[in-house]
C-alpha cells in the first residue's frame, strides 16, 4: 500500500476484541495515519511506508497473527544479504515502532519484536575533502543554473543545512547583516537559525543578480520559471556536478552537511558549536564528528608527546 493511498483511505475501527486477526493492510494504514497526525515529516512517513510494505511482501503477511519472531528474524536475515547493516537496523527500528504501536492500540495482543535486537552499526560519515568541495564549486559555471548550483553547494557546505531546509528558504530568510538564515520547518517541524560566511554571501548575491525580478517572498533556489526545486532534483544537481568535476564518488547533500560539521570541528575543536550550527538535540550526534578530527589530533600530539617532551627536557 502506498503512502498516499494509506493516508486517504477510510480506515476501519481496530477493535481489541478482534486483536491478531486484523488485516495487516488496515493496521498499517492506521499506523501511518497516526504518524501523520503526530506531525512526522513526509520523508519519515515514506520510510515507514516503504519498510513496512517491503516486510509485508517479503513475509507474505495477511493478518497480524501471521507474524512470529521467527518470521521477523528471517526477514532481517534476508535484508542483510542485499543491504548494509545500518540500513537493516533502520528496518528493525521501524518494525519495533510499528509493533509497539499495534500492541498499545489493541490491534495485536503480543509484540513479536520482543527480545529481537541488533547492535547499532558504528559507522563514520563519509566526508568530502576540501579539494573535492573546491572542484564541485568550480564545476558549476556562470550560467543561470551554474550560479544557482554554486550558491546551493556553497550554502550546504558552509551552513550544514539539510537539503530540504535549504530548498524551503525564501529570499527574505537570508540576513546578510547578521549572516544568518531563518530555517523554517526543520527536522521535527522545528524552526531555527542557520549561519553562513562572507564567501557564501557573495556567491548567493551573484546568484540573485541573475534574478532581477525576484521578490523577497520568492524561493531562494528556483528553476528559470521561478519554480522551487524538489529534494530529489537538488540531489541530482550535486550528483551531476560530481561527475562533471571527475570526483571518484558522487557527493550528496548530507555529505556536504557532514563536511560543514567536520570542518567547523577541525577549525575550532568546539563540539557544542557543531551541535548548535547543525541544530542537533544533543551532543551525541555531534560526537560522531570527533573521530573525523583525528588528523588534527595527530598533529597536536606530535607537539605534545610526553616522551618527546621528556627527551627535550633532558
Amino acid at each position: 500500500m502506498g503512502l498516499r493511498e494509506a493516508s486517504k483511505e477510510v480506515l476501519p475501527k481496530l477493535s481489541p476484541e478482534k486483536a491478531d486477526v486484523h488485516a495487516w493492510g488496515d493496521v498499517q494504514a492506521s499506523f501511518l495515519l497516526s504518524k501523520r497526525v503526530a506531525n512526522c515529516s513526509d520523508q519519515t512517513l515514506q520510510v515507514y511506508c516503504d519498510n513496512l510494505t517491503r516486510f509485508q511482501r517479503d513475509a507474505a503477511v495477511t493478518i497480524m497473527a501471521d507474524v512470529t519472531p521467527l518470521v521477523i528474524q528471517h526477514h532481517l536475515t534476508r535484508l542483510h544479504d542485499t543491504m548494509k547493516s545500518v540500513s537493516v537496523h533502520q528496518h528493525l527500528r521501524v518494525l519495533k515502532t510499528f509493533y509497539r504501536w499495534a500492541v498499545e492500540t489493541g490491534a495485536l495482543r503480543h509484540d513479536p519484536m520482543r527480545g529481537i535486537s541488533m547492535k547499532v552499526p558504528r559507522t563514520l560519515p563519509r566526508v568530502p575533502t576540501d579539494e573535492a568541495v573546491r572542484k564541485l564549486l568550480a564545476a558549476c559555471g556562470e550560467s543561470f543554473e551554474g550560479r544557482r548550483n554554486k550558491a546551493l553547494v556553497a550554502l550546504l557546505a558552509d551552513s550544514g543545512l539539510r537539503i530540504s531546509e535549504a530548498l524551503r528558504l525564501r529570499i527574505e530568510d537570508v540576513r546578510y547583516g547578521e549572516r544568518t538564515l531563518v530555517v523554517r520547518g526543520g527536522k521535527g517541524g522545528k524552526d531555527g537559525t542557520g549561519f553562513f560566511g562572507a564567501e557564501t554571501a557573495q556567491v548567493i548575491r551573484a546568484w540573485l543578480g541573475m534574478r532581477r525580478d525576484a521578490q523577497p517572498e520568492d524561493f531562494l533556489f528556483t528553476d528559470q520559471q521561478g519554480r522551487p526545486l524538489s529534494r530529489d532534483y537538488g540531489t541530482h544537481i550535486l550528483h551531476r556536478l560530481s561527475v562533471r568535476a571527475e570526483l571518484p564518488y558522487k557527493i550528496g547533500p548530507h555529505q556536504l552537511r557532514h563536511y560543514a560539521a567536520a570542518s567547523i570541528l577541525k577549525q575550532t575543536g568546539d563540539l557544542e558549536l557543531v551541535r548548535q550550527v547543525l541544530r542537533h538535540e544533543s551532543l551525541a550526534m555531534a560526537l560522531r564528528y570527533a573521530h573525523l578530527a583525528k588528523p588534527d589530533v595527530s598533529r597536536k600530539f606530535r607537539r605534545a608527546s610526553p616522551l618527546d617532551n621528556l627527551r627535550v627536557g633532558r
